[in-house]
């Protein structure tokens, strides 16, 4: 297909050549032959179009030098990008047009005003030029250029000259995030927060009671001895210690790709954002789990390094409509460290979500359930699922942003 598309390109041009030709000899011997004034202007004119033709052929687009200015290559959701595409070139032969076109990704283009990218410039002897387009208000993604399309011909359309230079960038643009200052998912009062070593281990290795078993219990817990005169498996439980530790579960599956939902979901990472520079700034130990068609785990840490980490990976991953959380959960929920809170941060509730947070309740960790309102399209189902998490012990919210700290912690009239 390849070549016989070059060998078409090779054949017109032989016939645009034959047709300039022979418009030249044509007029060449209309003015042998009939001599005066105007035959001889027609030639003289003719000359000059031939010429200007030959030269439009001859000049290679090689000849112009492109560059792409953006300034930052990462960026926040919401701030203004502009882009300057600088076109030089070393000759300042005049074209009848030059078309730019600069090629980047799709979901980009969809948040600009149409063709803003693209630009014609017309005859100049200009050796430098260039134009701008701008993105008011980018979001959070991974943004890919790949480069930039030259275009011009001459004034009858018969050489056509297409030149695609190759200029590879990207940027990150990181969610936005709201600065937490009333929540606190840990703390209880200082003398708590700030044990040292020898009072952990003390707090954690004193037994205070046992309970019945619940599947996913370690089997070092078990108190054999009340097993023994109760007759029901029991486990020890343990003095509770209050550790720096926030661990934030990010449910990536969406009930649908509603323009709603994607929103409720972009606030969600908000949300997580926002916690995860609450830890930072509070130097708190931080864990993260996005859980969609694929797993992406972060351990418990702290650090600079660990919150770019962080951020990075929640500036680049995309909800994906269906799939079950429930599912995922259940095979991370061994992950979870010991004396940790969990912050689970979803679009939706299902019954299936209802039973793992149940389970995690009866084991004495410590549960939030943030949820992102879809602009009222949560049904009846999901309130009574909501105020059932609330009445299990769960610390329940319904956020219609990214800041915790507006949350509303039940529904109205539970």
């Amino acid at each position: 297909m390849k070549l016989q598309k070059l060998l078409w390109k090779r054949f017109m041009q032989v016939v645009r050549g034959v047709f300039i030709g022979g418009v030249f000899i044509g007029f060449f011997s209309y003015a042998m032959f009939q001599g005066g004034f105007v035959s001889w202007f027609l030639f003289y004119s003719s000359t000059i179009l031939v010429i200007l033709l030959l030269l439009y052929a001859a000049i290679p687009l090689g000849s112009f030098h492109v560059t792409r200015e953006m300034g930052e290559d990462a960026r926040v959701s919401g701030s203004e990008l502009t882009v300057t595409v600088v076109i030089r070139r070393k000759f300042p032969f005049p074209f009848l047009y030059l078309h730019v076109n600069d090629h980047f990704d799709e979901h980009l283009k969809k948040q600009m005003a149409a063709n803003t990218w693209k630009t014609i410039f017309y005859p100049s002897f200009k050796r430098e030029l260039e134009f701008t387009y701008t993105a008011p208000q980018i979001r959070r993604g991974e943004y890919f250029w790949y480069g930039i399309e030259l275009r011009t011909s001459d004034m009858f359309g018969l050489f056509d000259k297409y030149k695609f230079v190759p200029l590879e960038e990207t940027i990150l643009v990181y969610p936005n995030y709201h600065e937490i200052e009333r929540w606190s998912a840990y703390e209880k009062n200082d003398t708590e927060t700030r044990l040292s070593s020898f009072d952990y281990i003390e707090d954690f290795t004193s037994v205070a009671g046992a309970r019945e078993y619940v599947p996913g219990d370690k089997l070092t817990s078990i108190d054999w001895k009340i097993t023994a005169r109760s007759a029901k498996l029991m486990t020890k439980e343990f003095e509770e210690y209050i550790g720096e530790n926030l661990f934030i579960v990010l449910n990536n599956h969406l009930p649908d790709a509603d323009h709603d939902t994607l929103e409720a979901h972009e606030q969600g990472i908000e949300l997580v954002t926002s916690i995860v520079m609450y830890a930072h700034r509070r130097r708190l130990k931080v864990g993260l789990n996005t859980l969609g068609n694929g797993t992406h785990s972060f351990p418990l840490e702290s650090g600079a390094d660990h919150q770019k980490r962080l951020v990075h990976h929640l500036a680049k991953i995309h909800g994906e409509p269906g799939g079950s959380f429930s599912a995922r959960l259940k095979g991370i929920e061994d992950r979870f460290p010991q004396n940790t809170t969990v912050i689970i941060v979803s679009t939706e509730v299902t019954d299936d979500m209802l039973k793992r947070v149940q389970l995690y309740l009866s084991r004495r960790m410590k549960i939030y359930f943030c949820l992102m309102d879809r602009d009222g399209k949560t049904d009846k189902w999901e309130e009574r699922r909501f105020a059932e998490l609330r009445k299990m012990g769960a610390e329940v919210y319904l956020l219609s942003g990214g800041n915790i700290d507006h949350a509303i912690p039940a529904y109205a009239g539970d």
